[in-house]
């Protein structure tokens, strides 16, 4: 019998159901570790005779039952999935087969009927859509999304970037979230054309209000880049691997949150002042009444938009005041509206708005807010629930205090910061026991002879390219960076390997040793040094610039040691890097008693 006969010859699709479990594989945010939701995964599909996941699918579709096993599955995982803890506070994300729709025995409302009965609201689900599947076809699947939308639940885009998806598609569907495909994210922090596409769709999503889940994150690097870059959830082995049995705690996965703690970014910083400048606007329920919203605008004279937001305190659209007053003044408009039952009225008036964590940094809210080209401003949110809107003299004036509170602490040159954001930084990083913590001090070597020789602006020159350098050189790891003066630079990283440490500071130094020879004339090039007069007044010859690096372990028990301490004994270790060949050098810090 063929492979073809074999997959749909008749099936004992009872032992089967007896046979599939499901597996469940956290969903993480980016900005706090707290788990989002679950996604469900089908399991001991191989047990019960098939080849693949699809494969249950397939046969189960040429053999006309697709729904009806379907519907069986949904039961199993929306059961198991209603026995977690604080199962409240999450969602579930359940891979939709949208040929379900074009079954014969389709029938809409099943799935809400499953979730009612095992206690839960519609918008606890998630439905993934794959893009391996045509969904190119907006208005088809725009109609997907309106049947289960309206029903209220929420729909995702599975495996973006792998299969047939339109931009049009998204635009036109806008769905709830877009999952990207882990092809993208494996090895993203090393694949700039990947960073690139991923930074790209991000922005998009957020710019049509959705929010973006990164697949497959499987390393430590590849999580740190999907937070860099704004991405809302990550999801993969590096979170944690799909089990059947169920966590006792679903509020966070504790190793991955220290590592995201331990990694501040600027966004955190500039959470500060998104509070102190947004509007705390006053939110709606989703239940509520046209009428209600009509008495509401009334009351707020001063409102031009109301947020609206779902029993969990989510954000689910606008209502712009110019839509009401322009449906007021048609025909029976105000009639309509003061209709109790015409709650139908109310989809017509809510509205999608780009919205962000309030962890985003203003320079993303920034590129989405001019991205969107609206008036309506942005809705901030904070793990998912609903904090405030951001309209356009906020953000300004946001941005604008956070230029002025930098200019105070960055070099003028680099625009790194300097040396009280330095010492602010070292001290909250030294006041707190890290098992790995790394301090390194990077001094240029024969850095005034070169001046002398080219001037002032080109040894302005030498210091922006290292400044370029470290940024790439030390962008895996979440490196804080500053520029002490000169050509004195600050770095500090924790919770990485010693040998990782080096080899990032020993790749800044080489790229900056190789690069600056082209900073110099051809006839120094050749000869590999120059002729000028030493600190003693005296002519000698000095070797083409290099960086020296001095690289200070910090003890992981102490809290007491300062960057003045440190600051003391690099002073004698780069003393030591500059004699030695490869111009490095490194020790522990011994605090002994300090003083």
């Amino acid at each position: 019998m063929s492979t073809s006969a074999r997959r749909y010859a008749p099936r004992n699709w009872p032992h089967i159901i007896e046979t599939i479990d499901f597996a469940f594989q956290p969903i993480i945010s980016t900005h706090t570790g707290r788990v989002f939701g679950y996604e469900a995964l089908l399991r001991n599909w191989s047990e019960a005779g098939f080849s693949s996941i699809q494969d249950v699918f397939d046969t189960a579709w040429e053999s006309g039952v697709l729904h009806s096993v379907d519907m069986q599955f949904r039961a199993i995982v929306i059961q198991k999935f209603a026995r977690l803890p604080g199962v409240d506070k999450l969602k579930l994300f359940y891979n939709f087969d949208s040929r379900v729709v074009r079954t014969a025995d389709y029938r809409p409302g099943q799935t809400l009927e499953l979730l009612t009965a095992s206690g839960l609201a519609p918008d606890a689900m998630c439905l993934e859509i794959s893009e391996r599947h045509d969904i190119s076809h907006a208005h088809n699947f725009q109609d997907i999304l309106l049947r289960y939308r309206a029903q209220g639940f929420k729909v995702a885009i599975d495996d973006y970037g792998s299969g047939f998806a339109q931009m049009r598609a998204l635009y036109e569907c806008e769905p709830d979230i877009i999952k990207i495909d882990r092809f993208f994210i494996d090895g993203m922090d090393k694949d700039r054309r990947k960073e690139l596409f991923v930074t790209q769709i991000t922005g998009f999503s957020h710019l049509i209000g959705a929010q973006v889940v990164a697949e497959g994150v499987e390393t430590l690097d590849e999580l740190m880049c999907c937070r860099r870059i704004g991405c809302d959830f990550v999801q993969g082995f590096f979170v944690a691997r799909p089990s059947v049995d169920l966590p006792d705690r679903t509020d966070i996965i504790p190793a991955v949150t220290d590592h995201l703690n331990q990694t501040r970014r600027q966004g955190d910083h500039d959470g500060e002042l998104l509070r102190s400048f947004m509007i705390e606007a006053q939110a709606v329920p989703d239940t509520i009444k046209p009428n209600d919203i009509l008495d509401f605008f009334q009351r707020n004279a001063d409102s031009t938009i109301v947020p609206v937001i779902n029993r969990r305190d989510e954000p689910v659209g606008i209502i712009r005041d110019s839509d009401f007053k322009a449906f007021i003044y048609t025909p029976f408009g105000r009639e309509l509206l003061q209709n109790p039952s015409n709650r139908a009225y109310m989809s017509r008036f809510l509205r999608r708005c780009p919205s962000a964590d309030i962890r985003t940094s203003l320079s993303e809210l920034l590129e989405t807010f001019v991205a969107a080209d609206t008036l309506d401003g942005l809705i901030l949110t904070e793990d998912g629930r609903y904090l405030g809107v951001l309209d356009q003299r906020a953000l300004l004036r946001a941005v604008n205090e956070r230029n002025t509170l930098n200019a105070r602490d960055e070099n003028p040159l680099t625009r790194l910061p300097g040396n009280s954001a330095i010492y602010r930084y070292a001290a909250n990083a030294l006041s707190t026991p890290r098992k790995r913590r790394f301090v390194v001090y990077f001094d240029f070597d024969n850095f005034k002879p070169f001046n002398d020789r080219y001037g002032f602006r080109q040894g302005d020159r030498a210091i922006l390219l290292f400044k370029d350098i470290l940024g790439k050189a030390l962008s895996q790891n979440a490196w804080f960076i500053g520029h002490i003066g000169g050509d004195d630079f600050f770095a500090y990283v924790q919770s990485i390997d010693f040998e990782d440490a080096v080899l990032a500071v020993r790749r800044a130094q080489t790229m900056f040793n190789e690069e600056i020879k082209s900073f110099y004339d051809p006839k120094t090039r050749e000869t590999g040094f120059l002729q000028g007069k030493g600190r003693d007044g005296i002519d000698k010859r000095f070797a083409l610039m290099t960086v020296s690096a001095a690289l200070i372990r910090v003890p992981p028990e102490r809290t007491d040691i300062t960057l003045d301490h440190i600051s003391t004994e690099a002073a004698k270790l780069k003393d030591l890097a500059k004699t030695s060949p490869d111009r490095f050098a490194s020790s522990i810090y011994d605090a002994g008693d300090l003083v």
